[in-house]
């Protein structure tokens, strides 16, 4: 990697010329070469922001470097650091600079300002909309920039720094109409970015910081690479030395650490020399500690990651090519290809054919074998401007004409294909489709807008921006692995780089059923000797009848214990989930099982690790989908005879993925996403990214034929894997609208593997909108037609890139592609698109959280509103919670969303018995228990927003009947199921909620394996008739991974089987989302995760549990990964009620149309007037407060006699006793009041005992 400018320069007196050797900028430079100065050098690199066709691009970048060769201005390097020229100048001509200037200024109006200028100029004038300040955006730098051709919009990116220093990904897109209106934004500035800096010194050298990141990467003993260029104190590059395949660029940064501060670092790139991987490291300035270690190498092996962004650099630069000839050029001669022609996706699924001149003039005028811009190509083999593909099975990554297809001076690439031989008898016929395929996939995006200025891969950009020299080296039968393919993608003016591998017989299907008739056949499943445990899947099958175990255990089929049925001599069907796999298939082995098949809970099958007794199984365990288990289940114990073997294929022991045109459009498209994002390198390394996702539709689309429907099965990779055209593929499950087939959404996200099992959702939900598109408008074979479905869906796919933030989420994917249908097609398919959305649980109401988090989204299926052309209303309520006596207040929106106005609305609201209304806006009034409103006529679109106020009764609240503070150690006890791990629940007095105590349990988030809870040591009575658990608790742990949750036991199950409230049972404060598989091995698991911001109140319901003893637990665990700094989970004040609540129906009709709502999370839950025990075994004493807070009097009503002393007892936070008062005996509905006026303001527990019981209630003294 090498720094993106040199300016070498050498000052006369009278006058200074400038070289401009960049593509797109001629016109100015021929000025600058006349009138202005001379002896100045300027080579570039990988410059980020291009300037576009027009003038104004090229004027203000020649402007940027006109004054810094005078040492007035900085300049940016590739990533994105500055530098200060430090080089004698003379100012004698900066007259001429300026003049010249002013007159190109002259008669530009403002609406002919450059985007540039108006992304700038918008971006400083409106801070406060995007929550900066001004500072926030008074130093910037402008970084990339460039126009897409059929809607006009230029894409400004802007870098955020502090005191000429970068920011770590702080980037703001601005998308600029032609008309100059910015019409959409999206940005990761930094909020209040100066007073988040730590310090603008670094304690920690240069050198020393990369001797840090070399121990990080193991090279621990190495000598430090020596410095090659420093350019200042801020900016330099090292050379290569033992650790890196290039030079390592440094310069100083700022990173955004987790608790908010803003760290002077220094930041490289490393392109570790022992491995594929590419690193941006960036190592803390003043301590040292890597504060980022971001991996632009991905690797792809069936659903592991891709190499999206290896660097791939050339020794030698080539010289640009001069501008093309606007006139296209006649080829000299006819280009023929035999190959798996677009839409087939592969050998399975058509046979080959002779495609002649397929080049896409647009895209590649001068054909696939030019590079000069002249007529007639240079090459006669598989080498081309956009791509060169070639034989790499040696693994040396070099390309070489020897080792390329060669077609002769006919260029006539028809090579033999034989479908039973093994790959290296293809080997000419897999480059030919391989040089076909990225070509076509290269001349189908050019027409949706990836092109020279959006930074496609070019050998010659012709004179219209971009850099070029970066065609794709795409390497066939890749030498440096099998089952596998991957993309690299390096910044714009560097080569990006295809390897694609052959694959095995691993895929095929290794289940045979034997019998009975209705189940005969063949069945996938994956095999644990695949991860080098288990015996080995061989062609000698291992043949037996089929038992389902029993365990014994509360869930007989887990087979985590011994089996208690007959198993020997058995293949043994075993449920996934609770414990290890090996573990599973030990105890089968040992009872005697002869082979073992889990059954997963999902239809995907997963590579099985061994855990900790693996090592020991010696009979074959294999993995089925639920579907197949499920069916064959029914079966088991009753004639299912199964044999479990390698498949006996026929035709070659491997398959060439160079024909498999899915994935190979799968990996080109990784290209296309990490270009089109941001600032076209980094910015798709976060963990909602879309990457896989946008790949596997880009398969999809590109095979679509006709006659196929969106409902159909398409897997991906399904020739690979020696499937059926229908065949799942390597997702869990096949693409297919039909949700029945593939049933993801939203919500699955944060189960789901990073980044492939992220972006299968993705996948699915712009695969359901390319359908949609197809149904509204249309297909045609012609991908081209702008009229038809399928290139509108592509298009807005594409454009939808261009303009999401760097480093995106779902929501920003999805809002990106609404913006480019308001750009490209005025909005006519906003509803469209929102629906298709919100269909998968991204809807109008869905919550990203952090686009760095998979963890923390939050789904929703509603459409934008407005789509819903209905009469519509919401109630809300600003009382949630209130004490007996208190008011309430509901808010209810009536909306008409009708395209027509609706007559004679009203409203009504049931007005629940206890309630009595006190006022209501807009002439409400109670008729027949309900507050009514009579609207008369509401106009399409109107909104109106009713209230009122009630006073609740006194005497009607929530009967509370179990309260505990925890405060007490000996009721709770923490039950440590993994004993490696030493963590626990403990009771400490650091962290508590206010009001409760001193104490508080806390469960800690760490980053080794944990399962641990905390359970009650008593039994509890379930009563009411709406029984509900309350608990206060608080949390900050790592998203979507450490989490917990509550589970309940029913004291009388003989098995003692612990079950989980579901998300379904929390009635306020539930659950944040889906926890992955691995952290409990329970499946579908809901948890709390991620940061409560604080304090917060979680209800249950537990009518499952009525008239029940239970007990309950908090459970929580955690992975190997990363955790929060102090991340725990801390639980505080647990409460059992029959819960009481105010909610009533409010409705709005206009003659039949009608449309009711109640107030989510149950309305208002009025708090308990009575107090229960806190004493586990005791009665509990029935009394109501009031008032509470309190400043005179707290009087407290007895519901029922008592006899005996009764003790009063006020005890303050601390534990001490302020006031108390003892009674003799009494009476059903007597009050005893105290008097609280010397009593300081504060919380305190009031305490009721006597020889029946005791009750304890929180109070407030004012």
């Amino acid at each position: 990697m090498k720094f993106q400018a040199k300016v070498e320069t050498s000052v006369e007196p009278s006058i200074l010329n400038v070289r401009f050797e960049q593509a797109g900028i001629f016109a100015i430079s021929d000025i600058f070469d006349r009138y202005l100065f001379k002896q100045t050098r300027i080579y570039y690199l990988w410059q980020p922001y291009l300037m576009s066709e027009g003038k104004p691009d090229a004027l203000f970048f020649c402007y940027s470097v006109c004054i810094q060769v005078y040492g007035l201005l900085n300049y940016v390097s590739p990533n994105l650091s500055v530098w200060q020229m430090n080089r004698p100048f003379h100012v004698t001509r900066l007259w001429l600079l300026t003049s010249f200037f002013a007159f190109i200024a002259m008669g530009l109006t403002a609406q002919d300002r450059s985007p540039r200028e108006t992304a700038l100029r918008f971006l400083q004038e409106n801070p406060v909309k995007f929550e900066l300040s001004k500072n926030d955006v008074a130093d910037v730098k402008v970084v990339r920039e460039y126009r897409t051709k059929h809607n006009g919009v230029n894409h400004v990116w802007v870098q955020q720094q502090h005191r000429g220093i970068p920011v770590f990904n702080a980037l703001f897109g601005l998308h600029v109409k032609p008309n100059g209106e910015v019409m959409h934004v999206g940005h990761r500035f930094v909020h209040e970015l100066g007073n988040r800096v730590n310090s603008e010194m670094p304690s920690i050298s240069a050198p020393k910081a990369l001797e840090l990141a070399m121990a990080e990467l193991g090279f621990t003993g190495f000598p430090v690479p020596g410095l090659r260029t420093k350019i200042n104190d801020q900016n330099m590059v090292f050379e290569r030395g033992a650790i890196s395949r290039t030079e390592i660029p440094m310069t100083a940064a700022y990173v955004l650490a987790n608790n908010g501060t803003v760290r002077l670092s220094w930041q490289m790139v490393i392109d570790q020399a022992n491995t594929p991987d590419l690193w941006t490291i960036t190592v803390d300035a003043q301590n040292g500690m890597i504060s980022t270690k971001l991996n632009h190498t991905n690797y792809c092996n069936l659903g592991h990651p891709h190499r999206d962004g290896k660097t791939q650099c050339k020794e030698t630069a080539r010289q640009e090519a001069p501008a093309a000839p606007e006139k296209k050029s006649e080829l000299l001669m006819d280009e023929k290809y035999n190959v798996f022609a677009l839409p087939l996706e592969s050998p399975i699924h058509g046979n080959r054919s002779i495609v002649t001149n397929p080049a896409d003039l647009q895209a590649s005028p001068y054909g696939w074998l030019d590079i000069d811009g002249a007529p007639g190509g240079e090459y006669t083999y598989t080498r081309g401007n956009n791509v060169w593909a070639f034989d790499d099975s040696a693994n040396d990554d070099t390309p070489d004409p020897t080792e390329s297809a060669q077609g002769g001076a006919g260029l006539n690439f028809d090579f033999p294909y034989d479908p039973n031989a093994e790959p290296v008898v293809n080997l000419d016929a897999a480059i030919t489709n391989l040089f076909y395929m990225n070509n076509m996939i290269h001349d189908v995006y050019y027409r949706f807008g990836f092109d020279e200025q959006a930074g496609n891969f070019q050998v010659n950009n012709y004179g219209k921006g971009g850099l070029g020299n970066d065609e794709v080296y795409a390497q066939a039968i890749d030498g440096s692995g099998t089952n596998n393919a991957n993309f690299s993608t390096p910044p714009d003016g560097s080569n990006g780089r295809m390897q694609m591998y052959v694959w095995d017989r691993a895929g095929g299907k290794i289940i045979n059923v034997n019998g009975p008739a209705p189940v005969i056949g063949n069945y996938g499943g994956t095999s644990s000797d695949g991860n080098g445990w288990g015996g080995a899947i061989t062609t000698t099958p291992v043949t037996g009848d089929v038992v389902v175990v029993n365990d014994g255990s509360a869930s007989p089929s887990l087979g985590c214990n011994p089996p208690e049925n007959d198993v020997a001599g058995k293949i043994v069907m075993v449920d996934r989930g609770e414990c290890q796999f090996g573990m599973k298939a030990l105890n089968v082995e040992q009872a005697g099982g002869i082979a073992c098949i889990i059954c997963n809970f999902e239809d995907a099958t997963v590579g099985m690790a061994a855990g900790t007794v693996g090592a020991q199984v010696t009979i074959p365990v294999v993995m089925m989908g639920k579907s197949d288990c499920d069916l064959l289940r029914q079966y088991a114990g009753a004639g299912l005879n199964i044999s479990i073997g390698l498949p006996n294929i026929s035709g070659p022991a491997q398959r060439d993925g160079d024909f498999d045109n899915g994935i190979i459009a799968h990996e080109f498209h990784h290209g296309i996403s990490n270009r089109l994002t941001g600032n076209g390198f980094s910015c798709l390394g976060n963990a909602e990214q879309m990457g896989e996702g946008w790949s596997d539709w880009a398969g999809l689309v590109l095979s679509l034929e006709p006659g196929d429907q969106g409902g159909d099965k398409r897997g991906i990779g399904t020739f690979a894997l020696y499937q059926e055209t229908d065949g799942q593929g390597i997702r869990r499950y096949p693409y297919s609208t039909d949700m029945s087939i593939s049933p993801l959404t939203y919500s699955a996200v944060p189960s789901s593997a990073i980044p492939h099992g992220v972006g299968e959702v993705w996948s699915n939900m712009i695969w359901d909108l390319h359908w949609a598109m197809i149904e509204k408008y249309g297909y045609d074979a012609d991908i081209n037609n702008p009229n038809s479905g399928n290139f509108r869906a592509m298009q807005l796919v594409v454009d939808g890139m261009k303009m999401q933030p760097c480093n995106p989420g779902f929501i920003d994917g999805r809002d990106a592609i609404m913006m480019a249908d308001i750009i490209n097609y005025n909005g006519a398919d906003t509803c469209l698109i929102s629906s298709v959305f919100a269909r998968r649980g991204l809807g109008y109401l869905a919550s990203q959280g952090e686009s760095g988090s998979a963890g923390d989204g939050i789904e929703n299926f509603d459409p934008i509103p407005t789509c819903i052309k209905e009469l519509k209303i919401k109630k809300v309520t600003s009382t949630p919670t209130i004490t007996p006596g208190d008011n309430v207040s509901f808010e209810i929106t009536v909306t008409n969303h009708k395209d027509e106005e609706a007559a004679n609305v009203v409203v009504t609201d049931e007005l629940p018995n206890g309630l009595t209304l006190v006022s209501a806006s807009n002439g409400g009034t109670v008729v027949g228990g309900k507050v009514t409103w009579n609207l008369g006529a509401m106009p399409s679109g109107q909104v109106r927003t009713l209230t009122y106020t009630a006073k609740s009764s006194a005497a009607l609240g929530s009967n509370r009947y179990f309260q505990d503070l925890l405060e007490n150690e000996d009721e709770w006890y923490s039950n440590l199921v993994d004993l490696n791990t030493g963590e626990i629940f403990i009771l400490q007095g650091d962290v508590f909620h206010p009001g409760s105590g001193t104490k508080a349990w806390a469960g800690r988030s760490v980053a080794i394996e944990s399962d641990f809870s905390l359970e009650n040591t008593f039994t509890i009575n379930v009563t009411g008739a709406k029984p509900a658990m309350r608990f206060w608790h608080q949390y900050n742990t790592e998203p979507g991974v450490d989490a917990g949750f509550v589970e309940v036991q029913d004291k009388a199950d003989p098995l003692g089987q612990w079950q989980r409230l579901p998300k379904e049972k929390a009635i306020r404060g539930g659950y944040d989302g889906q926890v992955q598989y691995a952290t409990f091995a329970i499946p579908f698991l809901y948890g709390f995760h991620g940061n409560s911001n604080g304090w917060k109140q979680s209800y249950f319901d537990l009518s499952d549990f009525a008239g029940k003893e239970i007990t309950f637990r908090f459970r929580m665990g955690s992975d190997v990964n990363t955790a929060p700094i102090d991340g725990a989970w801390y639980i505080d004040e647990v409460e059992l009620m029959d819960l009481f609540n105010y909610a009533g129906e409010a409705c709005i009709t206009s003659g039949s149309d009608q449309a009711c709502a109640t107030a989510p999370e149950y309305g208002v839950i009025v708090n308990p007037a009575t107090v229960a025990t806190e004493e586990p075994g005791q009665a509990f004493i029935p009394i109501a407060v009031q008032p509470n807070p309190a400043d005179v009097f707290l009087s407290i009503t007895f519901g029922q006699s008592l006899e005996g002393e009764v003790q009063t007892t006020l005890i303050n936070a601390e534990g001490r006793v302020v006031l108390s008062r003892a009674v003799q005996g009494v009476g059903e509905g007597q009050v005893v009041n105290l008097n609280v006026q010397q009593v300081p303001a504060g919380v305190y527990t009031l305490r009721i005992q006597n020889a029946a019981g005791s009750s304890v209630q929180k109070v407030v003294i004012k």
